[in-house]
């Protein structure tokens, strides 16, 4: 069995100097994604330390003159992959994904997001899922991504532990 070719490079990126946590690509269908990492350290209120580190990380259709839900290309996720890649190089950082469900398509979000990371992930990075219910029965699936190396992941894995289980309360 022939192993697949996973495409490395992917799309340019452009980055605002002064948004340096922002991330524009254009492919080739004339799709222009934004990746954000926002800091989040709300999210781990309970421990200041580790708060400084958290970030968000939002991938938004900016534009899209197809008219039609964003095709399948093959340079989205290498390019997603380089981006995520790039901002993890300050190994302390920690990403939180919050999959977005107001549209009713965050499964499909989420089951892409997740595709995305465990086909570019190598050895370096951990991701953690679960899901919560808000009180109107919505579910939000929620991924914590961190580096193996991070010095801080024994705590990083308590905070979120703690985090769901004070929000099941």
């Amino acid at each position: 069995m022939q192993k697949e070719e996973r495409p490395l490079s992917g799309y340019r990126v452009d980055n605002d100097s002064s948004e340096p946590n922002v991330f524009i690509f254009e492919t080739v269908n004339s799709i222009i994604y934004e990746v954000r990492f926002k800091p989040s350290g709300y999210i781990f209120e309970n421990d200041p330390e580790i708060q400084p580190f958290v970030f968000e990380i939002s991938i938004v259709v900016l534009e899209n003159p197809t008219g039609k839900g964003p095709p399948g290309a093959s340079l989205v996720p290498p390019t997603i992959a380089r981006i995520f890649g790039n901002f993890f190089e300050q190994h302390e950082r920690v990403v939180v994904y919050v999959c977005d469900t107001s549209d009713k398509r965050g499964s499909v979000r989420q089951r892409k997001f997740e595709n995305w990371f465990s086909y570019y992930k190598g050895v370096s990075y951990a991701q953690f899922n679960d899901t919560l219910v808000d009180d109107a029965g919505v579910p939000y699936s929620m991924s914590l991504i961190i580096r193996l190396d991070n010095p801080f992941r024994r705590r990083l894995l308590l905070a979120f532990d703690d985090l769901l289980t004070d929000y099941r309360k």
